[in-house]
């Protein structure tokens, strides 16, 4: 009998099948004889199109892989009457083996793919190029000593390092205890049939109920509920006591309910005001009154006091126009009516402040700061509109013209750039000299001018060294004209830093400043936003550092840091690297560490690559592509696998996330944390 390691097995070309008998047999024609449409066979005439045949281009689109070499080797497995094309017996037969968890054909088939000379043997050579092709599928980067250890890894897993060759016997035998084997496959049969990977193993770790989860979600947002509350009441207050005043005087309907809404456009332009009094704001973050305010959520509230005043002063506008209307007054006498005037004036310039908000999150940001100039000349025009504004104007102006007053004097300042450097993934880096008296926390931010590339346009950003530092640190992603320029001049050569002349105003607080507080500190970037993490890691690596030094190692951890990093490119990770390698071996079992790279996919096609990563990672305790004792995940966190083991870990503690990242994957994260009953804290700047 020949032995399978003596023969090239192509399983998906073992049993000649006519396309009627072959779905026939897999359950695809109803007792009746009438077609049952599958997902596979949907999915096989989206890919083929009209000519119901799929070609090598339309093949390397479904995988949607650079991998020349893979895509090329499995195209030629499922043609297997060498046509040139794929049809629907072919396509139906591949499925079919994905799936066969009965078998070994699926074992058999990933074996005949990395098998690309056909004579049935796995060598040191062919990994080496196997594991080649794949990193270069997935820009990634590795030196060539790193390379060969990767490839005897591979082999070691499958004990063919001391002959390294590895037959099809051993390559089975091997696979078969791959950890999550059966969801690698899931995975890549949802990509050929169009269908979501099942979750239902995964329902079993959320753990949470709904009463716990509710009293910590109202625990944590107690404040925003009860000021949102007295914000309603106080406008409605207002509102019917205004127009009982109008109403007693003998006044319309349609004068009442105007001057009901004018009452509430004084108290919400008011407002207006003092939420934007950044300094004032940034120091009661560090007291009490952060317990009892939400300071964390005062843009929001900005934002929402905006499209109340909008609403307001449509309903204003549109009782005035009804009672001009009833009383049948001149419309000629509007022209020399102050009211009326100031009230058009009025109207314009919020139009255009509105506009400006359009631009909030664009390339042309400075749209939106100029138009937010205006509300100066609208707070003056309201002053002349209504009788009564300027009494509530009082108070919260003269807190804000302190708080201008305390930000000119003190806040802004001109730094000095000791160096600025181009960095990976259009990342520029700004060290600039620390002032005198200049006091930060890890997670606050600054605005920074530079004259040279603007004279006027300010951006804020993330601090992002330690405030124990005689420096701070700016890390810049190059995300639009401004940044870009700043990328630009960084990569010039020989750069005068005399003649940057550099401005900033902050330091202020962000949701991020009370990371240090927080006895489980969960801490999630994306990108460029690990920023403000940053400022806080190496803080606390100064912190531990210092106490190990005067008090020895043995000291208990006051708290415990996770840190999920998600990026596209292996490049973005050099960034922080030499903090996050500095923080492992300071921090130790303190700092918990999560790399993740969304560009690196553990699919069929380079389940090679797993097993030499983790074969190397237990060879020399480091990840070959960042060089951290932490190993680099593929694609995107699980946040319910992620957020049950937290729970578990460290079950009736309060746990509490921080995010820095794009929205959508906040969003997502925000919806987990409340799933769980966590706390979730964003960076925001304005």
């Amino acid at each position: 009998m020949t032995s399978a390691a003596t023969q090239n097995i192509n399983p998906l070309a073992e049993t000649p099948h006519t396309r009627r008998g072959f779905l026939k047999s897999r359950g695809f024609f109803t007792p009746l004889g009438v077609f049952k449409t599958s997902s596979a066979t949907k999915r096989f005439y989206q890919l083929a199109g009209s000519d119901e045949l799929i070609d090598v281009k339309e093949w390397k689109q479904a995988l949607a892989s650079n991998n020349s070499l893979m895509t090329k080797r499995l195209f030629e497995l499922v043609d297997t009457d060498n046509s040139g094309f794929i049809d629907l017996d072919e396509y139906l037969a591949f499925v079919n083996c994905l799936m066969d968890t009965k078998t070994d054909r699926r074992f058999q088939l990933v074996f005949a793919i990395y098998d690309q000379d056909n004579d049935g043997q796995l060598k040191f050579k062919d990994i080496q190029q196997l594991l080649a092709a794949s990193l270069d599928e997935q820009s990634l980067n590795v030196n060539s000593e790193d390379l060969s250890e990767l490839a005897k890894g591979f082999l070691r897993y499958f004990e063919g390092a001391r002959k390294r060759k590895l037959d099809i016997d051993e390559f089975i035998l091997g696979i078969k205890d791959l950890p999550k084997i059966n969801q690698l496959f899931e995975q890549f049969v949802s990509l050929w049939i169009n269908d979501k990977v099942s979750t239902r193993n995964e329902k079993r770790f959320l753990k949470v109920s709904s009463w716990i989860r509710y009293i910590h979600y109202l625990k944590f947002h107690l404040p925003i509920h009860y000021w949102s509350f007295a914000y309603i009441v106080c406008n409605l207050f207002l509102f019917h006591y205004t127009a009982n005043i109008y109403a007693d005087q003998g006044a319309r309907t349609s004068l009442q309910v105007a001057h009901g809404f004018g009452a509430c456009l004084n108290l919400n332009a008011a407002l207006m005001l003092i939420l934007m009094a950044k300094w004032f704001w940034s120091v009661l973050r560090h007291s009490f009154i952060a317990r009892l305010v939400p300071i964390d959520s005062l843009t929001d509230f900005h934002r929402r006091v905006g499209w109340v005043i909008l609403i307001l002063s449509l309903g204003h506008i549109a009782a005035h126009s009804y009672h001009y209307w009833k009383t049948q007054a001149d419309p000629l006498s509007l022209i020399t009516d102050r009211y009326f005037l100031t009230g058009v004036i009025l109207s314009l310039v919020f139009t255009f402040i509105l506009i400006g908000v359009a631009f909030r999150n664009g390339r042309k940001r400075e749209y939106f700061s100029a138009s937010h100039l205006l509300y100066a000349v609208f707070l003056v025009f309201t002053l002349l509109h209504g009788q009564n504004f300027w009494i509530w104007l009082a108070a919260p102006l003269t807190i804000y013209f302190i708080d201008v007053l305390i930000r000119s004097l003190f806040k802004s300042r001109k730094v000095k750039i000791l160096a600025i450097e181009a960095m990976s993934d259009g990342v520029t880096k700004i060290r600039f000299a620390k002032p005198k008296h200049f006091r930060f926390h890890p997670g606050d931010f600054i605005y920074l001018r530079i004259a040279v590339l603007s004279s006027y346009q300010w951006h804020p950003f993330t601090l992002s060294a330690a405030p124990q530092a005689d420096y701070f640190d700016l890390h810049i992603r190059n995300n639009g004209n401004w940044s870009g320029a700043l990328h630009n001049l960084a990569r010039k050569s020989n750069i005068d830093l005399n003649s940057l002349a550099a401005n900033i105003d902050g330091p202020y607080g962000a949701p991020t400043t009370h990371i240090s507080k927080a006895k489980i500190a969960v801490m999630v970037a994306a990108g460029i936003g690990v920023t403000p993490f940053a400022s806080a890691l190496e803080s606390l690596v100064f912190k531990t550092s210092n106490q190990n030094a005067s008090e020895g190692e043995s000291q208990t951890p006051q708290q415990t840091l996770y840190f999920h990093w998600l990026n596209r490119s292996q490049a973005s990770y050099e960034w922080f690297q030499n903090l996050l390698i500095q923080a492992e071996e300071v921090l130790k079992d303190q700092f918990k560490l999560y790399i993740y790279l969304t560009s690196f996919n553990h699919n069929l096609t380079n389940i090679a690559m797993q097993i030499a990563v983790e074969e190397f990672y237990s060879a020399h305790g480091r990840d070959p592509f960042t060089q951290l004792h932490a190993i680099t995940k593929p694609g995107r966190p699980n946040w319910s696998l992620v957020f049950s083991e937290l729970l578990a870990n460290h079950p009736n503690e309060r746990i509490q996330i921080y995010y820095c990242g794009p929205q959508e994957l906040g969003d997502d994260l925000q919806h987990h944390c409340y799933k769980f009953g966590f706390e979730f804290y964003r960076e925001r700047f304005d």
